[in-house]
């Protein structure tokens, strides 16, 4: 027998082994915010982002496979979630509803800043909360903020949901809202991809940051697996990855996401 033979008939059962206890991984369905870049997003039917990676890679530290799919809009991820038919929900700020139907998981991924954005001969100002008295302000549906800014949207606001920030964008720009609040990041990486940034501008001051976390399913098998998946999110190098990631995933949506060809049009 040739040695490249013997090397593989003995590497065989070691490659069999290896395909078999990944077979046998248990695995989970998760969904995220389709347009919460760099944090995620969705492109082609496939989820992408900070918190997508982020979580794979917390699960599988585990010993569970985590498949993050794209179902539609947030509000249905999260309605899935709550019934059980979706695992998790990853990257989702912590609310009392959630806590209802989910398991927050501690410590949290990320964090996400707030903000209004509005078109660029808007004369608002944001200095406090009731500047925003009596106003239109878009958020999307089913999307939080932070259980406090929610609150004081609620409180102060004419809050006006739609299924995407880019049709609350559109809203904007015909003047159906008087401003559009979302988070800092997302909603300036959205007006690059349109070709929007001189039609819309964002404020400068926040609305307030918030932790964003990996919430399960309390219907779901994988509540077994959080305490693992908890211990790596509090890895000393976890803040260097999560950097790393954060450059990485922004890169990628940008250059997935080039501005059109045709600018920002009302």
């Amino acid at each position: 027998m040739s040695c490249v033979r013997l090397l593989l008939t003995l590497g065989l059962p070691a490659v069999l082994a290896a395909g078999v206890a990944a077979a046998q991984q248990p695995s989970l369905r998760a969904c995220a915010h389709p347009a919460a870049q760099p944090m995620s997003w969705e492109q082609q039917g496939q989820l992408h982002g900070v918190c997508v990676e982020v979580a794979r890679r917390a699960f599988a530290a585990a010993g569970w496979t985590l498949n993050v799919s794209a179902v539609g809009p947030w509000s249905r991820c999260q309605a899935l979630v709550e019934r059980g038919q979706v695992d998790a929900m990853v990257c989702a700020f912590d609310t009392p509803a959630r806590r209802e139907y989910a398991v927050v998981v501690e410590p949290a991924l990320a964090s996400n800043e707030g903000a209004l954005f509005v078109r660029r001969d808007s004369p608002l100002r944001f200095d406090g909360w009731a500047d925003l008295a009596g106003l239109r302000i878009g958020v999307g549906n089913g999307v939080s903020l932070g259980a406090g800014v929610d609150q004081q949207l609620a409180r102060y606001a004419q809050v006006d949901n739609a299924l995407s920030e880019e049709l609350n964008l559109r809203k904007l720009l015909l003047g159906r809202l008087d401003a559009m609040a979302t988070a800092r990041e997302a909603g300036e990486q959205l007006l690059h991809a349109l070709g929007c940034e001189q039609e819309v501008r964002v404020l400068p001051r926040s609305l307030g940051a918030a932790p964003l976390y990996l919430q399960v399913s309390k219907l779901s098998p994988a509540i077994a697996a959080l305490p693992r998946v908890s211990d790596y999110l509090q890895r000393p190098d976890y803040a260097a990855e999560l950097q790393q990631l954060h450059r990485q995933q922004a890169e990628l949506y940008r250059r997935q996401n080039p501005p059109q060809a045709q600018p920002c049009t009302r």
